[in-house]
């Protein structure tokens, strides 16, 4: 606890993120939060302007949850906040840590139908862990305290807190408080060797690691247990930098494009153990079955089921599991190998080795059709790279190649929204760089992604952000065509007119490069990464090299 001058509510706000180690703010400039960005710029805050509120909250998912602290975001009244709700959809699927502070009226206008006002309580409600109102200044330290151990206490995700804009500008020896302490449950003793004993037993184990929150001691940990052991690894979607790719007991993912073989062996299973994922729809596809629950059968398995989860509302959702565990998943493998040691542990090596072939069999690959190939495309990207960059993917039928052929060694290189959101791939690549400006970030976007936000090249230009982007252009919204092909053998409304990307990303002053060939790409990879500022390399492609 600091200070007990006299400061202004927005001298308090900017003073406690300062101290908190809030990394990068971002913002759209509007009414309600003028006074808390000229704080926050006067406290030397790293602020990060951007041309939409949705790819402002973007940037801040995907900030917050490579940092593993919340990300921040300012918007100013109801149009510029309700225009985040789509990231707020995506933090709250991803259990990404995020606060969003929204601007509101004066106090005094409360219940007027005041200019900008809006109900957050309301509107926000489905996709947000907390909305909370701060009227009073002396209370900022309170709210912003509770908004941040609530974004980050058990299922992680987006909280938002609305500030009536005379709050900014009122007087209070209010302190500056330091981050809360965010208590996390462990797995006991006792409740390792339970888990031990049912292992000990199984012939045919799998574990599905998934979710956020992880450190990476936790996934040094998870890489240790499984290769001392011998149990097959499976990533829940979207979450395969969990494991290093090269892992010989990381067997595949799940979720849209997993390898169907793997998925039918997960369902042969007799002992199931889940840490961290949430067994809900995507991640319970079954085999060549775009439906949930399937993998699994809901609300009995046949399997013995151990599911882990730092969050109590997420043991028995849907799932009934022979044993529900509420603790952080990362704190299972420690004590489990040391339960493990009093038993005699069977040989699943008849039984990894099968998967873990097919998971190499799987991602090989073949050379594509056309004269673009994908496959290709991703190898030159994964070795062109180190293995610390990040790669960042929106939605589409083009994200199934990166998914499918370009390999994660480390944790922390991945992100993708789980929401199945359009638009994600170039805020969230811009977010990351601004908050890990050494490390290279790639993002990736189909034609249809990339113009849900491909505005925010201009934030990329602005601040000289070296983020390299790469969008597959087949002038069409190609999953859903698929999907209205196989459905009515036709299509509606999925064809889209040719756009130059290549062009559009030098008129804001990026360096553009438009590649129709695969020996084209090599070149103009150096290129893109040899810029000090943002880049765009345009893959034209045709329907053949839609999905691997």
């Amino acid at each position: 606890m600091t200070g007990l001058a006299d400061i202004t509510g927005a001298q308090l706000f900017a003073q406690t993120l300062k101290a908190w180690d809030c990394g990068p703010v971002f913002h759209v400039p509007g009414e309600g939060i003028l006074e808390a960005l000229d704080a926050a710029d006067g406290a030397g805050i790293q602020l990060i302007s951007c041309r939409h509120e949705g790819g402002m909250a973007y940037m801040a998912q995907a900030a917050g949850q490579l940092r593993n602290r919340p990300g921040i975001c300012l918007a100013g009244r109801a149009p510029g906040a309700l225009n985040t709700s789509l990231a707020l959809h995506t933090a709250f699927t991803d259990a990404a840590p995020m606060i969003l502070i929204v601007g509101q009226p004066p106090l005094r206008q409360a219940g007027r139908e005041a200019f900008l006002d809006n109900d957050f309580s309301i509107a926000f409600a489905p996709v947000a862990k907390w909305i909370g109102t701060c009227t009073d200044a002396r209370r900022l330290p309170e709210l912003l305290s509770r908004a941040w151990a609530t974004a980050m206490t058990g299922q992680r995700g987006p909280v938002v807190l609305a500030v009536t804009e005379d709050v900014w500008s009122q007087t209070t020896t209010a302190p500056v408080l330091l981050p809360p302490f965010v208590p996390r449950a462990e797995v006991s003793t006792a409740q390792a060797e339970a888990v031990a004993s049912m292992l000990a037993a199984s012939e045919n184990p799998i574990l599905i690691v998934g979710g956020t929150g992880w450190s990476q001691n936790g996934v040094a940990a998870l890489s240790a247990f499984s290769m001392s052991v011998g149990i097959p690894v499976v990533t829940s979607y979207r979450r395969r930098d969990l494991m290093p790719a090269d892992h010989p007991y990381f067997v595949g993912e799940l979720g849209i494009g997993a390898d169907p073989a793997i998925l039918e062996a997960v369902a042969r299973a007799d002992v199931v153990v889940v840490a961290g994922m949430r067994l809900g729809e995507i991640n319970t596809f079954g085999a060549g079955i775009f439906e949930g629950f399937r993998l699994l059968d809901a609300p009995q398995p046949t399997q013995k089921l151990i599911h882990v989860h730092p969050d109590a509302g997420e043991l028995n959702r849907v799932y009934r599991p022979t044993m529900p565990v509420c603790a952080v998943a990362e704190t299972l493998f420690e004590p489990l190998m040391r339960a493990l040691g009093s038993h005699e542990m069977p040989n699943w090596t008849s039984w990894s080795g099968p998967l873990r072939a097919m998971r190499e069999t799987f991602t090989t690959g073949q050379p594509g059709k056309g004269p673009l190939d994908m496959h290709e495309i991703c190898r030159t990207l994964r070795a062109a790279l180190p293995p610390d960059a990040v790669l960042t993917v929106g939605a589409g039928a083009y994200a199934h190649w990166p998914q499918r052929y370009f390999p994660h060694a480390l944790y922390g290189t991945q992100l993708g929204p789980k929401s199945g959101a359009m638009g994600y791939g170039l805020p969230a690549a811009i977010g990351v760089q601004a908050a890990f400006p050494g490390r290279h970030v790639v993002g990736m976007a189909g034609d249809g992604c990339f113009l849900m936000h491909g505005e925010e090249l201009a934030t990329a230009v602005l601040y000289q952000l070296p983020v390299t982007m790469i969008v597959v252009n087949n002038s069409r919204y190609g999953a859903i065509a698929a999907s209205q092909s196989r459905q009515f053998g036709r299509t509606v409304g999925t064809d889209l007119p040719a756009i130059d990307f290549a062009a559009y990303a030098r008129s804001f002053g990026a360096l553009g490069i438009r590649v129709e060939q695969t020996e084209q790409f090599p070149a103009a990879l150096v290129a893109a990464l040899d810029q000090n500022g943002p880049a765009l390399i345009e893959l034209v492609t045709g329907p053949e090299a839609l999905r691997p």
